[in-house]
């Protein structure tokens, strides 16, 4: 097993790629989205009944894009914390690549999971849609088949150590064992 798997390095090369992208994204588009909350929440204020429901709330204009702005930054919060997750879980792969961890395969399941619910939002048609295809689906799903195959490499090499053992110790018995 000294040999690094492909699959979990492309995979993780994918990941940190598509995250990184996403977490730069992300940013850029929250703060353009930031700045034109105001704006587009006082040309509702021209429609009457936004007016109206606005006045019976008892909220003012401002603490109406107050509330969105803080639900805005929430959210983004969480995207970016997630993809920090998924760049570090990235580069963890990429320096423990040639060891059998289930790890691998959990990290690649639960990323590869999340990535499919995040093609279905986003789809295939903007960069979000692409980085969640690359850092989202094909990344993990490299990962998720290299975990695999780590861990079938390791039994067959503990199966192979095993008879070499068995053989030894047959070899090496006295009387000679007779099968």
């Amino acid at each position: 097993m000294q040999e690094k798997n492909r699959n979990i390095l492309i995979g993780s090369i994918l990941m940190i790629s598509g995250a990184g992208l996403s977490v730069v994204l992300t940013l850029v588009y929250g703060s353009v989205f930031g700045r034109s909350l105001e704006a587009y929440v006082g040309t509702l204020t021209a429609d009457e009944a936004f007016a109206a429901e606005l006045a019976a709330s008892g909220m003012t204009l401002d603490a109406v894009v107050e509330a969105m702005q803080g639900t805005l930054t929430v959210l983004l919060v969480l995207a970016v914390l997630f993809q920090l997750v998924k760049i570090a879980v990235g580069v963890w792969g990429l320096r423990r690549a040639a060891r059998p961890a289930t790890a691998f395969v959990a990290w690649g399941a639960v990323f590869l999971a999340l990535g499919l619910l995040g093609m279905m939002f986003s789809g295939v048609t903007s960069v979000f849609g692409l980085c969640d295809l690359a850092g989202g689906v094909l990344g993990p799903g490299l990962f998720l088949w290299g975990g695999v195959q780590n861990k079938l490499a390791f039994r067959r090499m503990l199966a192979a150590e095993r008879a070499a053992e068995e053989q030894q110790a047959d070899e090496s018995a006295w009387p000679p064992v007779r099968r």
